[in-house]
């Protein structure tokens, strides 16, 4: 079998998330809270109604009206995935070619990366500086000379937490011919977007997900946003019934109910704010600013800080093959009382 396997495919390490199970998991940038589970006649009320025996609506017809309510713009313009990750593998089969080149900064989300690979593309990775701010400059020079199909901005960016300005995407689109793709998994926490610009330029995706801010992780349900013309072409790559209808209802569900969904929000921010403070305070940790629900961290003490963790059985995510984030642990905000255990666990170790 080994000799049939695609050389694309034969020096890619898969995506391994955290597979062990801990008391307190703030190791995948999880919602702490399950709206759905106040919502249980509603569901209930739901699947009642499905007719499982039949394919699932295409073209998520009724999501998208509610996508498009909620970012401002038509139907037209939204596509939706089994994930962002589809969506990202969507782009990708569609503008990417054996042998042509996809730019993106870094550190950032690897699945940029692993799909680019996969297509048989070549991925530039543009060092972010020492404060992991990105250098557009460089990211648009780099995107230029490789004559670049694609460019890939996470804002805010996974996993640390930094932002780029509205003018400085703009900026890297007036001054390259790419596809760039902002991917605004995190949006809610920040609250800045590119989504108005969309029917502007027809190089312009912005990728979004109800899996963060929603507290939609399991339904895996992402989505994209772009001018109509873009979203007509990503619908030929895009497979056929790639949501299921329970994901489809269950999104509109959320989406109908972006109140609650507010609360959880602003509570997430608050209690990263706490997070930061607690942790800003300790000398020997460095903890970044962050507009995400997770917090990075770097400590010469990581080791230890991660052992202590273990033990308490507090799931975070250390980046052990990552030279950019030698010593870094990402924590994922939680309520307070899972902060106060992971901010107690720490000064134990550096106090």
């Amino acid at each position: 079998m080994k000799n049939l396997i695609k050389d694309s495919v034969r020096s890619i390490v898969p995506y391994s998330p955290n597979k062990n199970s801990y008391k307190i998991r703030l190791d995948a940038n999880e919602n702490p809270f399950n709206m759905l589970a106040e919502m249980h006649d509603e569901i209930v009320g739901v699947i009642g109604e499905m007719e499982m025996n039949r394919y699932p609506d295409t073209d998520s017809f009724c999501l998208r009206q509610d996508l498009a309510k909620y970012v401002g713009l038509k139907q037209e313009n939204i596509i939706c995935g089994n994930g962002s990750d589809e969506i990202i593998q969507v782009i990708i089969q569609t503008f990417v070619d054996k042998g042509d080149f996809v730019v993106t900064h870094v550190p950032t989300f690897s699945m940029y990366n692993i799909f680019t690979k996969i297509a048989g593309g070549e991925m530039i990775e543009v060092p972010s500086e020492e404060d992991f701010t990105v250098d557009v400059e460089k990211i648009i020079d780099t995107a230029n000379q490789s004559k670049a199909k694609v460019i890939f901005l996470c804002n805010p960016n996974n996993p640390t937490g930094t932002t780029m300005s509205s003018k400085d995407i703009l900026e890297v689109l007036q001054r390259t011919e790419s596809m760039v793709v902002v991917d605004e998994a995190y949006y809610e926490f920040f609250g800045e977007t590119m989504v108005s610009y969309v029917n502007d330029w027809d190089r312009l995706i912005v990728l979004r997900t109800l899996s963060k801010a929603f507290g939609l992780a399991d339904i895996r349900l992402g989505y994209g946003v772009a001018g109509e013309d873009t979203i007509e072409i990503l619908n030929r790559v895009r497979p056929p019934y790639n949501l299921s209808t329970f994901s489809q209802a269950m999104g509109s569900l959320a989406l109908r109910n972006v109140d609650r969904v507010e609360n959880y929000i602003q509570s997430i921010k608050a209690e990263r704010i706490y997070m930061l403070n607690a942790l800003q305070e300790e000398k020997e940790i460095i903890a970044f600013p962050s507009e995400g629900n997770f917090v990075l961290v770097k400590s010469d003490k990581l080791k230890e800080i991660a052992d202590s963790c273990y033990e308490k059985e507090i799931g975070t995510r250390i980046f052990r093959n990552d030279s950019m984030l030698q010593n870094c642990m990402r924590i994922s905000i939680g309520t307070r009382s899972e902060n106060d255990c992971m901010i107690e666990t720490i000064r134990k170790v550096v106090g």
